[in-house]
């Protein structure tokens, strides 16, 4: 991510911010709409079950607005809301610490249409992303955050309550056994 676009996104998640602290009920659909879909994936880093992970998006998004008077700003929205989801999925799994399983096959999307370098740049997309799931979970979900959802390492601290260094070392690592686990795959270039 850029440093602008993280300007941008900062900029936005601030007067969302703002919206949310004045009392205007039509931020919480504009805050669902932006990060409903990040907060499950963040969820399912911690729980089996992908309907637990959608009850903690709900459940995340009910205090948020519940709490919105109290929020002093002390961090951003998004690790606000990452650290409510974080507490939540951790306290399902002391709470229920059960598997579900399913016999659902997922579609599986056409890439016919897609040109060679696509359908390759797809598939490398897929493999590093197979790859991160294959990482222990608390390697995974830090990758989740500071790479797909863009978060900063001090951010990532404060969701995970970890110190920063070992956020850093944790990168470091889940680094090094994703090269491994690609160069094990046959993918070397990255």
């Amino acid at each position: 991510m850029t440093n602008q676009k993280i300007a941008d996104v900062m900029s936005e998640d601030k007067g969302l911010q703002q919206r949310l602290a004045s009392g205007d009920e039509s931020v919480m659909k504009d805050i669902y709409n932006k990060y409903s879909g990040p907060l499950f994936h963040f969820a399912r880093n911690y729980l089996a079950d992908p309907n637990d992970a959608s009850d903690i998006v709900h459940e995340t998004m009910i205090v948020v607005w519940q709490k919105a008077a109290s929020f002093e700003g002390r961090s951003s929205l998004k690790s606000w809301m990452f650290s409510i989801a974080r507490n939540k999925s951790i306290d399902r799994n002391r709470k229920g610490g059960r598997m579900h399983y399913t016999d659902e096959v997922p579609d599986v999307e056409d890439l016919g249409a897609l040109s060679d370098i696509e359908l390759e740049l797809s598939e490398d997309a897929d493999l590093v992303r197979r790859c991160v799931e294959e990482l222990a979970p608390a390697y995974r979900r830090i990758i989740h955050l500071i790479f797909f959802q863009g978060m900063a390492y001090q951010e990532v601290s404060d969701i995970e309550n970890l110190p920063l260094g070992t956020v850093k070392t944790r990168v470091l690592h889940a680094k090094k056994k994703l090269a491994h686990l690609l160069a094990q795959k046959g993918r070397d270039r990255f």
